[in-house]
C-alpha cells in the first residue's frame, strides 16, 4: 500500500510526498539510480575548500526545488481561473529532475569538458564538438536508455516525457508553469540562493522568502511587438508590499556569485581540475593511459574516450576524488603534481588584474594586460600549467523584451494594489543601477610565475 514519504530538509524542514498517484510517481523517480547519483554530486563543487559547511548535494537541492515549485504551483492553482493540472505536473516533474545532468563538481566539470573538446578538435584537425551543457545531459538521461527514462515512459507516457525534456531545454518560458521551472524568479533560484547561503554560512544573499510568497499574485501581463500589445499571458506578480524584498532577492543573488560561486580559491581548484582532465585526455590520445595510474575500466577514461551517456552517469565527485588519489602516483609528472595539489588544497594563488588596474583609475589597463599576456604566451614565456586565466562574469538582472515568451522571464511587481504589473527594473532605482560585472584573474603556480605576471603589469603601467 502507498504511504506518505517524508524528507527532513535543513532549509524547508519536512518535505512530504503523499499517497496520491502523482506524488508516488515522483517518489519512484527519486529512488532511481540516476537520481540517487545526485547524492554524490555536491551542489557547490569545490566551495567546501573555502566554506567547510558547503557539503550539500545536488540531491538535496533538487528536492528543495521541487518543494518550492510545489508552493508556487499551489499558489497559481488558487489564483488562476483555468488551472492546467497536466501542465502543472509536467512542471513539477521538471523541477524535480532538472539537475540530473550535472557532472562531478557541477559547473567545473562542464568547463573542463569544454576544454577537452577543444583539445580533441585541435588534435584531429576538425571543428570542436559542441559542448553538452548539463541541460542537454539531463534531457538525454530523461529520454535515453536509463531507469528513470523507462519509469517516466511507463507511468506517464512518451508525450509527458518529451514535454518534461522540452521544458528543461527551452531558452525562455512558454507559460506560467514553465516560468516556475526557469526564469529570473524560478524555483531553482529561490532554493539555491537560500540553501547555499545557509550551508556556506555566508551573510550575503539574504531576502525575505516568506514575505515574497505571501505577496505573490497571478495577473495578466501584455505581450507586445514594437510596443503594440497583441495579447496577454498570466504571470506571477509581486504585490507592492514586496518591493524591498524583491530588490533584496536580486541583490542577494548577485552578491552570492562573487562571494561564493566566483571565490578565487574555488575557481583556482576548478582550473586545476580542468588541467588534470586535459592532461589525462592527452595521455589517452597518445596511447599512454596506463601512465595515469587509472585502470582501463575507470569511468573517467571511458568518458574521455567516448563521452557516451552511460559513462557520464557513472561519474560523480567520489569517483573523481578516488581517481585523483590514484593519479597522484602517476608516472606522468604533470598529472601527478596537479592531482596532488588538488588533494592537498595546495592551490594556485590569484592575481586580480581587474582590481589592480581599476584601483589606479586605468579603465583600459586590463585590456592592455591581456594583450601583453597573450604575446608573452605566444613567445613561450609560460608552460602549459604555469598560469591559469579566469574571467567570471554575472549580469544581475537580464533585461527582456515584451514579446512572447521573453516577457515571462522578467520579475513583475505592482507598485499599487490597483496598478498594472511592471518590470522590477523599471520601478527600482537599485536594480536599474546594477550592471554586469566581470573580473579578470590570473592564477600562478609559484613565486616565479607570480614574478612574470608582475613584470607584465609593470610593463603595461609604463
Amino acid at each position: 500500500m502507498a504511504k506518505t514519504q517524508r524528507i527532513r530538509d535543513p532549509l524547508h524542514d519536512l518535505i512530504e510526498f503523499g499517497i496520491d498517484d502523482f506524488d508516488q510517481f515522483l517518489w519512484k523517480l527519486i529512488n532511481t539510480p540516476e537520481f540517487q547519483r545526485l547524492r554524490r554530486v555536491k551542489q557547490l563543487g569545490f566551495s567546501e575548500l573555502v566554506y567547510p559547511g558547503a557539503t550539500h548535494s545536488r540531491f538535496s537541492h533538487s528536492i528543495g526545488v521541487f518543494h518550492t515549485a510545489r508552493q508556487l504551483i499551489s499558489l497559481i492553482s488558487n489564483r488562476i481561473e483555468k488551472f492546467d493540472r497536466d501542465a502543472a505536473e509536467v512542471a513539477l516533474t521538471a523541477a524535480l529532475v532538472h539537475d540530473l545532468g550535472h557532472g562531478p563538481f557541477s559547473h567545473a566539470f562542464e568547463e573542463a569538458t569544454k576544454l577537452l573538446n577543444k583539445d580533441i578538435s585541435e588534435r584531429e584537425g576538425k571543428k570542436a564538438e559542441k559542448l553538452k551543457k548539463h541541460e542537454i545531459w539531463t534531457s538525454e538521461i530523461i529520454l535515453g536508455d536509463t531507469a528513470i527514462s523507462q519509469l517516466i515512459r511507463d507511468e506517464k507516457g512518451e508525450d509527458f516525457q518529451k514535454r518534461v525534456s522540452n521544458m528543461l531545454l527551452a531558452d525562455t518560458p512558454a507559460d506560467i508553469y514553465s516560468a516556475v521551472v526557469s526564469s529570473q524568479f524560478d524555483a531553482d533560484r529561490l532554493d539555491y540562493v537560500r540553501r547555499d547561503r545557509l550551508m556556506t554560512g555566508a551573510k550575503h544573499g539574504g531576502f525575505d522568502y516568506s514575505w515574497i510568497l505571501a505577496n505573490l499574485q497571478v495577473a495578466p501581463i501584455p505581450l507586445a511587438i514594437d510596443d503594440e500589445a497583441y495579447s496577454t499571458v498570466d504571470s506571477l506578480v509581486l504585490g507592492p508590499k514586496a518591493f524591498q524584498a524583491a530588490e533584496s532577492y536580486v541583490l542577494g543573488l548577485f552578491h552570492l556569485y562573487f562571494t561564493v560561486y566566483y571565490h578565487k580559491a574555488t575557481r583556482s581548484a576548478e582550473k586545476i581540475l580542468s588541467a588534470v582532465l586535459r592532461r589525462l585526455g592527452n595521455l589517452i590520445a597518445s596511447g599512454d593511459a596506463e601512465k595515469s595510474g587509472l585502470g582501463k575500466s575507470n569511468p573517467l577514461i571511458s568518458f574521455i574516450e567516448g563521452r557516451a551517456l552511460q559513462s557520464y552517469v557513472n561519474l560523480d565527485d567520489f569517483l573523481v576524488w578516488g581517481s585523483l588519489t590514484a593519479m597522484q602516483d602517476s608516472e606522468d609528472i604533470e598529472l601527478s603534481t596537479l592531482s596532488r595539489r588538488l588533494l592537498r588544497r595546495d592551490l594556485y594563488k590569484a592575481v586580480d588584474i581587474t582590481n589592480h588596474f581599476e584601483g589606479r583609475g586605468e579603465n583600459s589597463g586590463t585590456a592592455h594586460f591581456r594583450a601583453a599576456l597573450s604575446e608573452a604566451k605566444k613567445n613561450g614565456d609560460f608552460d602549459e600549467t604555469e598560469i591559469f586565466e579566469d574571467q567570471p562574469s554575472r549580469d544581475p538582472y537580464k533585461r527582456r523584451g515584451h514579446g512572447s515568451p521573453e516577457a515571462l522571464s522578467k520579475i513583475y511587481i505592482k507598485m499599487t494594489d490597483e496598478g498594472r504589473p511592471e518590470d522590477l527594473r523599471d520601478c527600482s532605482d537599485v536594480v536599474k543601477a546594477l550592471e554586469e560585472k566581470t573580473v579578470f584573474r590570473v592564477y600562478v603556480r609559484d613565486a616565479a610565475a607570480r614574478k612574470k605576471i608582475e613584470d607584465i603589469i609593470k610593463k603595461v603601467e609604463k
